[in-house]
């Protein structure tokens, strides 16, 4: 269950600051650093509102989870299949990016999607410790913003992080592998939650930055869906570390 993490497909959405093929109309956009202030404000509200929503739509997949035990027992029995499932659903999303209205409906279909998926995690937890639910909600908020503040308030270009990050990327993902398939130790499964938590966090700094200043003003779908899987990874971190003796 603490596979359903979306830590594999973070490079299967498109680089930020690549110029769209064609974009809107044929004509390509300018980055965010390139526009007018206005056109930059509005850029940045959109992703956030879109990020925003996204999550309000994530929660719903799970509450749908809930509502429907047949779905939730599906998504436990069935991990392969909503592992590929979700690979899936970040390349739609990428694919729709630009088309008006589907990307909507694919960007907020796929987190409905991860709602779905981890509803058997949070239904577990909520039998064995529901407080922790919302302590890591509330530190994810907490951790979210604080970071992005970070971000706007002190204006640093955060790109040069990639290297790190996904180097790190990949070692938690063999990391995990290794202790699901041959290692089965609480210790590294704590130690491999502490690392996503903070390779996460790295993330956020690292896609605020190429938000506000290398993605173009047409790409408000990759913003929203990057801060989607940032957060979505550093919840599911916390929710682990603050279960991991159960």
């Amino acid at each position: 269950m603490n596979d359903f993490q979306s830590q594999n497909q973070r490079y299967s959405q498109p680089s930020g600051w690549s110029q769209p093929e064609g974009g809107f109309n044929g004509l390509q956009a300018r980055t965010a650093a390139e526009s007018s202030l206005t056109e930059r404000l509005a850029f940045i509200r959109k992703v956030y509102s879109l990020f925003f929503a996204a999550t309000l739509f994530a929660i719903g997949g799970v509450l749908l989870g809930f509502a429907y035990p047949p779905l939730m027992i599906y998504a436990l029995e069935h991990p392969i299949i909503m592992f590929l499932a979700m690979i899936g659903g970040v390349m739609g999303a990428t694919a729709l990016r630009h088309k008006p209205g589907i990307n909507l409906a694919a960007l907020f279909g796929f987190t409905t999607l991860t709602g779905v998926i981890i509803s058997p995690l949070i239904g577990l937890v909520y039998a064995s410790n529901p407080a922790s639910i919302l302590q890591a909600g509330l530190l994810t908020v907490g951790i979210f913003g604080g970071l992005t503040a970070y971000v706007f308030i002190s204006n640093k270009d955060f790109s040069f992080l990639r290297g790190m990050l996904v180097t790190g990327l990949i070692v938690v993902i063999l990391a995990g592998l290794l202790n699901i398939l041959i290692v089965g130790s609480s210790a590294l499964y704590f130690a491999t939650a502490c690392a996503t938590l903070l390779l996460f966090s790295g993330f956020v700094l690292y896609d605020t930055s190429n938000i506000i200043r290398r993605y173009p003003t047409n790409e408000y779908v990759a913003g929203a869906l990057s801060l989607y899987l940032d957060a979505f990874n550093i919840f599911l971190a916390l929710l682990r570390i603050l279960n991991s003796r159960d």
